[in-house]
């Protein structure tokens, strides 16, 4: 048995994004393999570290098979990225997608009993298996949930075209732009200073 607290809302936006900067000519990816894989899950709390340690050792003994398992947790990553960039760009998500998003909710532990403690209130689900489903269950739980609630409107993807992070708008307005302000956001503002300053002297430069 394992303890699994209910994820956070935006859980699989921060899955999509252990890819970053997309578009741009170097993209950073966290993920390299099965034991960064556990290693991020384990940090998202979507495992606890018994399972995750138990799973590093079995990668030890099965490399071919985990290093399978690691190809579909990233296939599953784009799946959501594809899923909520469309939905953020006002598109409608592809057919494909939400077929493979439905048969993962289908393969995943179902949330029929809870543990209740002075701790923290947990799910309780079967121990952790070498299976996506099982490992990213509250990443992919999310996802599902995300899509049919009410905050799916407020996903949006950053306005830096070398960026495209995915994240929840909480501004009151719901007019935030950037993944954060002090980078991306910083950095559009010092591109348009510098527009500024620069236009006059291109206009008085001699033709």
């Amino acid at each position: 048995m394992r303890l699994v607290a209910a994820p956070p809302e935006d859980l699989c936006l921060v899955f999509a994004n252990s890819r970053s900067w997309r578009p741009s000519d170097q993209p950073v990816e966290k993920l390299h393999s099965f034991a960064d894989l556990m290693a991020w899950c384990r940090t998202a709390k979507s495992l606890d570290p018994a399972s995750a340690d138990q799973l590093r050792l079995w990668a030890q003994h099965n490399a071919r098979v985990a290093a399978h398992l690691f190809d579909e947790a990233i296939a599953t990553r784009e799946t959501i990225y594809r899923l909520f960039s469309a939905t953020a760009d006002n598109a409608q998500p592809a057919v494909a997608d939400v077929e493979t998003l439905n048969r993962l909710l289908a393969r995943t532990p179902g949330r029929v009993a809870v543990t209740l403690a002075a701790a923290g209130n947990r799910w309780r689900l079967p121990p952790a298996a070498p299976a996506v489903a099982s490992l990213l269950a509250p990443v992919i739980w999310s996802a599902g949930d995300l899509l049919t609630g009410e905050r799916l409107a407020r996903v949006r993807l950053c306005a830096n075209d070398k960026c495209r992070w995915l994240f929840l708008d909480d501004s009151k307005a719901g007019t935030r732009r950037w993944c954060a302000m002090r980078s991306c956001g910083n950095r559009a503002k010092a591109h348009r200073h510098y527009l500024r300053k620069t236009k006059p002297a291109r206009a008085q430069a001699p033709q």
